[in-house]
Parts: structure tokens; sequence; C-alpha cells
């Protein structure tokens, strides 16, 4: 059986894994699903690293399937290059897949403008806070959209204007498996530059952005199958 560690993406957190962990865990794997910290002026790209970093190290956690979702591809990542002998293989649910040096916005300039054009509606708040938005074109009912909404929380700018560190170490970066959601439009190009890169791509048709919520059976279907 396998140990997964499940990295949820911007203004989420552990709990956007509700319904993806326990068919894991009936299958019989071991399933972690980590809250990253909360947004705050010091709190950045290299801070998540550094909790899924630590993470694995204070559980001594070995031959680990790293899971991130949409921004959790970029903690990954990173996380891959600081721990890479502890990682089986890093796994990412329609979500960025970087190189070092590239920050989200690099990868998503136009990320950039909606986050630049929704912090000009909130003129009196932190420059370094980046509020919930945009969920409802994520492919969630109505049920789930009121669920998610009601959870998300800001997030600070830094995690998406930090760019991914180089690697830390000289052993090989896990290999990766890239799983496509077929109704996303938000990494349907992200999905071509792993597979050139060498990742093994899956694809869930109809899926979209927000599946770990929307189609979790499924997700969890594909994720115990890539081990």
């Amino acid at each position: 059986m396998a140990t997964f560690v499940l990295v949820h993406g911007s203004w989420l957190g552990g709990w956007a894994w509700e319904r993806v962990a326990p068919r894991l865990r009936e299958s019989g794997h071991t399933v972690m699903c980590p809250s990253l910290a909360p947004a705050g002026p010091r709190v950045g790209l290299r801070t998540h690293i550094a909790e899924i970093v630590a993470l694995i190290d204070r559980h001594a956690l070995t031959d680990v399937t790293l899971v991130g979702h949409s921004y959790g591809g970029m903690v990954i990542t990173g996380a891959g290059y600081e721990r890479p002998q502890h990682i089986r293989q890093l796994v990412y649910l329609d979500a960025f897949f970087p190189s070092p040096g590239q920050s989200a916005f690099d990868l998503q300039p136009v990320l950039r403008d909606a986050c630049d054009a929704a912090a000009a509606l909130r003129p009196e708040q932190e420059a370094w806070l980046i509020h919930p938005f945009g969920f409802e074109t994520m492919g969630l009912a109505a049920a789930d959209l009121e669920w998610v909404t009601a959870r998300a929380r800001p997030l600070s700018r830094a995690t998406h204007e930090e760019p991914l560190p180089e690697p830390a170490s000289g052993h090989p970066h896990p290999p990766a498996t890239y799983i496509r959601f077929g109704d996303s439009p938000f990494f349907a190009d992200t999905a071509n530059t792993a597979l050139r890169r060498g990742a093994r791509l899956l694809t869930i048709e109809g899926a979209a952005h927000m599946a770990p919520i929307s189609d979790h059976e499924r997700v969890g279907a594909v994720l115990g199958r890539t081990i």
C-alpha cells in the first residue's frame, strides 16, 4: 500500500480532500491532507514547500506519492527538489508544472491580471492579500460552490509571486504523473508541457478544475491507479 500526501490549491485547505481521502484509505493507503499556512505578510511559496518537507521529515515518510492540485503543483515540485529520495512520484492534478525560477504568475500571467483586477475592487485591503474569486467558473454544483466559498480563505500574494527555488540536492527529481481534467480550461497547455518533459499523462474526461470535490470518486480511483 502507498502513502499519499495530498496538497491543496489556492484558497483551500486540507478539507478540500474530504471526499477523496476516504476512498484511498478504504483501499488500505495512508493519506495525509495538510493545510498549508494561512495568509500572512511573510508567507510565500517557500513557506509552503518547507511545511511539506517538514511533514515528510517529522513522520519519517518514505516512498511517498506526493499529490498537488492547482497551486499545489508549485509546492510539490519544490518539496520534490528538497526530499527526492523520500518520494516515489509527484502527481499533478490540473496543476502548475514549474521549472526552477518560475513563479505561478510567470506561468499564468492572466492569473496575475485577474488577481490585480480583484485587488482593485478592495483598495482598502492589504496589498499582499489575494481574496478568493472565480470558484463559479470551476464546475461546482450550487451546493458545493456554497460549501467551498464559505470555507475558502485569502492567500498571500507571495505564494504566486515567489519563484520556485533551485534543486537542493544532487538526487534525481522524482518521476511525475500529470492528470489532466478534460473540462478544465486552466491547465490544458500545462498538461502538454508535462508530457514533453517526460511526465506520464492521464486524463479524466469531463472533469472540471475542482474535480477533487465535484468528481471525487473518479479522482480517487485514478490516484489509486498511479501507484
